[in-house]
């Protein structure tokens, strides 16, 4: 499974926007790793995890190509991580059609918040998108790939195939299971997810790659735990966990986490026996207000087994 961070900042990106601090100006005048953009991570080519207001600005910045995404997950309803306007873009004269449709994943307050600037909710029909609300606790299975029908939106010269089917693409499945994360109001149902590919190239039957993907999220519920320890006990282990880790070297939250509390839930769940041997211990979503530069945070994670994400890291999860 290969995983794509197409950001890996909190809500005011870093170097954040109006910000002159020591760790602002280090990070404009080293550039690179130290440029994030708001935190959203891409699954193969198929599955998308928050399209938050620096998509267009990432894909573009990466040089990556999310035409062929079928599955969109979206954490929770906060701008930084979703961002409706985005879903405009996939209308016909902003992308050439075909596009195949999209699942889009989130709760109920969520996907509620898949509207226009005036209010008016977004169409599915003309945008190529479907709904698919989720509770806390459920696991859902959702396919990829293969031949699509066609895309009535398509018309003769304006189309990039001549009878507006989609090209078909490689076929996927994915087990999905929506985490309770604490973060926001109760009542906006944030969550995060853990991921499970069962079939596709990437795929092994005998171990199917698996991530957990936990940002936004303060320590994690027990709610949660009885979750995860029932995944455990069903036979699923994490080949990557990846971590909110938004207040860095800041004292320990309970909406997001710092570097400490990211450290003891890698640990935890190692001890748990929810990680395989070789997986990823990721930190992510990070924030200027207490996160050193990265060259930094990369050795103060190392002691800890623990790497930082940067934007355009890749990694190929269970290989």
């Amino acid at each position: 499974m290969k995983v794509t961070f197409l950001g890996t900042a909190a809500a005011e990106g870093y170097p954040a926007l109006w910000c002159r601090c020591e760790r602002c100006i280090v990070a404009r005048e080293r550039g690179s790793e130290d440029l994030r953009l708001r935190s959203s991570i891409l699954i193969n080519d198929d599955l998308l995890i928050d399209p938050g207001p620096d998509l267009v600005g990432s894909t573009i910045r990466l040089g990556v190509d999310v035409a062929d995404v079928q599955a969109i997950l979206i954490t929770h309803l906060h701008d930084d991580h979703l961002d409706p306007t985005g879903f405009l873009w996939r209308g016909v004269g902003f992308a050439l059609p075909p596009l195949p449709v999209a699942e889009v994943i989130g709760t109920a307050p969520t996907l509620g918040r898949l509207h226009d600037r005036e209010g008016k909710a977004l169409d599915p029909a003309q945008l190529r998108f479907a709904p698919r609300p989720v509770r806390h606790g459920e696991r859902l299975t959702v396919s990829t790939g293969g031949t699509h029908d066609p895309d009535p939106r398509a018309r003769p010269g304006r189309s990039r195939t001549t009878d507006g089917v989609p090209t078909a693409t490689t076929t996927r499945t994915y087990e999905i299971v929506v985490m309770p994360a604490s973060h926001a109001r109760p009542d906006e149902e944030a969550s995060f997810f853990v991921v499970r590919q069962t079939s596709g190239p990437e795929s092994s039957h005998s171990h199917p790659s698996t991530v957990l993907y936990a940002t936004d999220t303060g320590p994690f519920s027990e709610d949660a735990w009885k979750i995860l320890d029932q995944l455990g006990h069903d036979g699923w282990t994490l080949d990557a966990s990846i971590i909110d880790a938004t207040l860095g070297l800041g004292g320990p939250g309970t909406s997001h986490m710092n570097l400490d509390q990211v450290v003891w839930h890698q640990g935890e769940l190692g001890r748990r026996g929810l990680l395989s041997p070789t997986a990823d211990r990721i930190a992510h979503h990070f924030s200027h207000n207490a996160t050193p530069p990265h060259q930094e945070l990369t050795a103060h994670l190392a002691q800890f087994g623990v790497i930082p994400s940067h934007d355009g890291l890749v990694t190929h999860v269970g290989a």
